[in-house]
């Protein structure tokens, strides 16, 4: 299983757009509302090394790609249909496709960086704060998930308070469908002064037990869309309230692709040149396309997500081998796999990634660029080559 990243957001605020940016698919794109009746699932790629410029010989992905010694590894993407107020109770198409996000790693809160969508999503030309809808849409998200953990409460907790069953697990088998181990159940109770019995829990409890979950387990990374039409002020105070948030521009991005396939530039994102095949008007647009992404405070969306997956949630990068010497798996492919592991993730962990029986009759392990044996409570890095000695192997 890949790590899944989801994109919420109300209405109209350009989600269609950032998801045809990070897969280069075509999602339907219109400036109404409910342009997405279903959830779009795509695939894109965070970038890394490829150990194989080390050994001299070409990898062979099983999954992904590799190209002039760039490995682009996959992550999956989940675009829900845009909230509205009251999504959490059902309004909009809310109830349905929040379902979507349960096994997400994190969110991305797509933003109207411009100011000109109303709440329900239609255009306004009055610009508004473009953080006005922030509280609202991140609220929803929690108050859908709090529901969830507080749906059937009272026959959950009489059963669970007289099991003498650890509280934790306890709870944790009611939300395992949430995409949470117990350890961190056990985490955000320990964040928390919960009440010991769950016959003592209220609503209020569990809207706190939700919101500990999007702070710690399941953060949201917000995108501010639509930057090249932002007022230079409300640009600043945005950036002044949310740290951390990504400037970016969708429409700028899927032109930028479309003039590079076509010829009319060659070059990346921030330096290209404009060749004769564009016209005075197409050059004048791509002039303010170059300059937009030269500004430093400005993010390429085809970056946002290795930021997120590694830099912030702290997934690190494994090549899992057979042979230690030509780091080839059994059928004589070179580095064939590479798994995005959490932080903190052991030797033991890939061996149990690889495959159930494989973690079970785990023997030992060899870093295969120092050809070190490692133990099984070994923490792996980003980048390391790995071959698991098993009972099964």
């Amino acid at each position: 299983m890949t790590v899944k990243i989801g994109l919420v957001g109300k209405p109209n605020v350009g989600k269609s757009t950032i998801f045809s940016a990070m897969t280069r698919s075509h999602a339907d794109i219109a400036n109404y509302p409910f342009t997405t009746l279903k959830p779009n699932v795509g695939v894109t790629y965070i970038e890394t090394q490829c150990p194989h410029t080390e050994i001299g010989k070409q990898c062979n992905p099983r999954e992904g790609y590799c190209e002039n010694g760039i490995r682009h590894v996959p992550i999956e993407i989940i675009d829900v249909p845009g909230l509205i107020p009251g999504a959490s109770q059902g309004k909009g198409m809310g109830n349905e496709f929040l379902d979507n996000l349960r096994d997400s790693e994190a969110l991305c809160h797509i933003i109207d960086g411009s100011g000109l969508t109303a709440p329900d999503g239609t255009p306004t030309p009055a610009r508004r704060k473009p953080w006005e809808d922030i509280d609202t849409i991140e609220g929803e998200i929690k108050q859908w998930l709090a529901d969830r953990i507080y749906r059937d409460w009272e026959k959950f907790a009489r059963k669970a308070d007289s099991s003498g069953e650890k509280p934790d697990r306890s709870l944790h088998r009611k939300i395992a469908s949430f995409g949470l181990t117990e350890k961190q159940v056990s985490l955000i109770f320990s964040r928390g002064s919960f009440p010991a019995r769950f016959m003592l829990w209220t609503e209020e409890d569990a809207m706190r037990f939700s919101e500990v979950i999007f702070e710690f387990m399941k953060p949201v990374f917000r995108i501010a869309n639509k930057a090249d039409n932002m007022d230079p002020d409300a640009r600043e105070e945005l950036l002044q309230k949310y740290s951390g948030l990504y400037l970016v521009s969708g429409e700028f991005e899927l032109a930028f692709e479309k003039a590079l396939k076509s010829g009319m530039i060659k070059g990346g994102p921030r330096d290209f040149e404009i060749t004769g095949n564009a016209s005075r008007q197409q050059s004048a647009a791509l002039d303010r396309i170059r300059e937009f992404f030269k500004d430093p405070g400005i993010t390429l969306i085809s970056q946002i997500m290795g930021m997120i997956v590694q830099e912030k949630l702290g997934y690190v990068i494994v090549f899992p081998v057979v042979d230690e010497s030509t780091w080839e798996d059994n059928k004589g492919n070179v580095l064939p796999d590479a798994l995005l592991m959490p932080s903190g993730s052991t030797a033991l962990d890939l061996a149990f990634k690889i495959h159930t029986e494989i973690g079970e009759g785990f023997i030992r392990a060899v870093d295969c660029r120092t050809r070190r044996v490692i133990g099984k409570d070994h923490v792996l890095a980003n980048s390391d080559i790995i071959r698991i000695v098993s009972k099964t192997r």
